[in-house]
């Protein structure tokens, strides 16, 4: 495998990288292990033949070359079978183990052999090399594989171990994004429910001025009723005592005359009102035959009129905020707060401010609470 694919697996230390480089380095020892195994089975061929055939009877020369090759197959067979037991990590076993010894000592003796006999040290160690080094090659490639799958399992429950905690982090991060999202979600409820209470309360706010308004209105109508009433009981007590006086005699036609020839004559509802006061009773006269009637003319009973306004009866009141004739047309002059829009409210508010009411005053004048006012207040500052 090239550099260039193994450097496109992932960076330096990752599992993907460390696979890709694993399955490389698998594909050499495979590589070298049946490179070696194939000359080592032909050079067992070629030195074990001979031997074999110097020790079989007569007649069975021909199929000397049987038994090394039987042993180098089998001896092959365990080094493939561990190759593959080696890349899960499975061990063969004793059986495995002795397999490979047995067939390994015998690849040894059967290449060795001929030269033992002669006493050939060198030839001993000549004959020795390629099955060593198959026999070695066999040992130390499971090693390899076995090594490099422990570094790749220790790799991948590492990168394991930092997904699960990458995982976790992002729940939390979840979860806390979750909560917030209630958490302003109750805001909002709770947000929407007080401005629902406010919003009640001044419904009620209004409703109880309005009510006020129109019991302050009956009460002065009830007032001016009244005081007609008085006015009416009154002009008729005063009917009533001028048709009961006596007709004026003889001796009082002069002052009566008198009074009439004056030029400051006051009103007739105050002569009603002073007549019986100021007509005199004439002495009673006991056992004395009452005077001829003389017929005379009737005097006219006195007319009480009476106009009746809101300033007679009532005590004056002064002018509202909304009746000041100097407001401005935005802050409608002369409608009740009851009657009001919003773009009116909010002027009367801003002119309220403006003139340093308290916020009483001024929601009595913008039919509002305190509490609203206070609020569009500084909402009013905030824009400035």
């Amino acid at each position: 495998m090239s550099r260039s694919k193994i450097e496109e697996a992932g960076p330096p230390g990752s599992s993907a990288r460390l696979r890709v480089e694993i399955r490389s380095a698998d594909r050499f020892i495979s590589l070298m292990t049946w490179g070696v195994a194939a000359g080592a089975i032909l050079w067992s061929l070629l030195n074990a033949t001979p031997y074999v055939r110097d020790h079989l009877a007569p007649g069975w020369e021909r199929v000397a070359w049987v038994l090394p090759l039987v042993v180098d197959l089998a001896f092959v067979g365990a080094l493939r079978a561990d190759e593959i037991a080696s890349r899960y990590g499975v061990s063969g076993g004793r059986w495995a183990a002795a397999l490979r010894l047995f067939t390994g000592a015998s690849s040894v003796f059967l290449n060795t052999g001929h030269s033992w006999e002669k006493s050939d040290v060198t030839g001993v160690v000549q004959h020795l090399i390629a099955p060593a080094i198959l026999v070695l090659v066999a040992e130390g490639g499971p090693v390899y594989r076995r090594r490099l799958a422990a570094k790749l399992e220790n790799i991948e429950h590492q990168e394991a171990e930092a997904a699960e905690t990458e995982r976790q982090r992002q729940e939390a991060e979840a979860e806390q994004r979750r909560a917030r999202q209630r958490q302003e979600e109750a805001d909002r409820r709770r947000q929407a429910q007080e401005d629902e209470d406010r919003r009640r309360a001044q419904k009620a706010e209004d409703e109880e001025r309005r009510l006020a308004h129109d019991r302050e209105a009956e009460d002065r109508r009830a007032t001016n009723q009244l005081a007609l009433a008085r006015l009416e009981l009154e002009g008729r007590r005063i009917e009533a005592g001028a048709a009961k006086a006596p007709a004026p005699g003889p001796e009082l036609e002069a002052p009566a005359a008198a009074a009439a020839a004056t030029p400051s004559r006051p009103s007739p509802a105050a002569e009603a009102l002073s007549a019986p006061q100021s007509a005199p009773q004439p002495p009673a006269r006991p056992e004395v035959a009452p005077a001829p009637v003389v017929a005379t003319e009737a005097p006219s009973r006195p007319q009480v009129t009476a106009r009746v306004s809101e300033s007679q009866t009532a005590p004056a009141r002064p002018l509202a905020d909304w009746e000041r004739p100097e407001l401005p047309a935005e802050c409608a002059p002369g409608r009740r707060p009851v009657l009001l829009t919003d773009d009116q409210v909010t002027a009367r508010i801003a002119y309220g401010i403006s003139q340093g009411w308290s916020q009483r005053r001024i929601g009595e004048f913008a039919g509002r609470s305190a509490t609203v006012v206070n609020r569009r207040k500084k909402e009013l500052e905030g824009v400035t």
